[in-house]
């Protein structure tokens, strides 16, 4: 497995975890039970991702808010929230990986899972996010300035 696996794992979840929030360690296990994530590193990125996003999702969906320019999170697709907040977190909260892989890696995702219009959508607000916001310094998924 690569990072790139272990990142889209990390989303799916997220996105998951949207539909259905209850039972956090029963999903989590079901999840790895037709297809594991074998390598220990990959493992630990993949619950690095989503205890991040979990961990700071109110800081990270005030972030994402700034930038809709006209819309609601309310009215944003669950797979692109998914998406951005994964992406926010990369960007803002993980020293580890570079703005231009974090954006990149949600293009990718967002033409793979979103609508037609996901890709410019998501593209766009991150480029913005990355050009205005600061990075922000975590640990253990908790932020600190």
């Amino acid at each position: 497995m690569s990072r790139h696996t272990a990142r889209e794992r990390a989303f799916q979840f997220l996105y998951q975890l949207e539909i259905r929030p209850d039972d956090y360690l029963a999903q989590r296990e079901y999840l790895f039970l037709s297809d594991p994530i074998k390598d220990e590193e990959d493992l630990s990125y993949f619950d690095r991702l989503v205890t991040g996003v979990r961990d700071n999702r109110e800081a990270i969906d005030e972030i994402i808010r700034r930038y809709l320019r006209g819309w609601t999170m309310e009215r944003q697709l669950l797979i692109d929230l998914s998406i951005l907040r994964l992406s926010v977190f990369e960007l803002l909260f993980d020293d580890d990986v570079p703005a231009e892989i974090a954006i990149s890696e949600a293009v990718i995702f967002a033409n793979e899972y979103g609508t037609d219009e996901s890709r410019s959508f998501i593209n766009a607000v991150l480029g913005s996010i990355e050009k205005h916001e600061k990075k922000r310094v975590h640990d253990a998924g908790k932020e600190y300035e």
